[in-house]
């Protein structure tokens, strides 16, 4: 790690500088697809919205049944499928603040850099 600022290249400086910057949700959200588990988080949001869609779809036929029976078959799995979509949709806020945590951290040296 140099010890002065003037010792980093141009590269490095701009990769701090994007660091320093604060990040809004968005930009948050998006970091959950860059790096090495990109194919995990693609993988679960992939799940989620078709978890979401089929819930809806249930939910609709739910809102057409005319008997109990038919309600409790379409209504239940709706429930169930919403729930699990929003299960794997939260899961996702813990790894976004670990995000923020991260560069936060790297903001941090850079500014004890800075001091020195």
């Amino acid at each position: 790690m140099p010890n002065t600022l003037r010792e980093l290249n141009a590269r490095e400086i701009e990769a701090l500088d994007r660091i320093t910057r604060p990040s809004g949700f968005f930009e948050l959200a998006a970091d959950l697809f860059r790096g090495g588990t990109a194919w995990a988080s693609l993988g679960m949001m992939t799940a989620e919205i078709g978890l979401f869609i089929a819930g809806v779809w249930c939910a609709w036929r739910f809102s057409g049944a005319t008997t109990p029976l038919e309600a409790m078959r379409w209504g239940l799995p709706a429930l169930g499928l919403i729930l699990m979509s929003f299960t794997i949709k939260f899961s996702f806020w813990p790894v976004m603040h670990i995000n923020r945590l991260k560069r936060q951290v790297a903001e941090l040296e850079l500014r004890l850099l800075r001091i020195d």
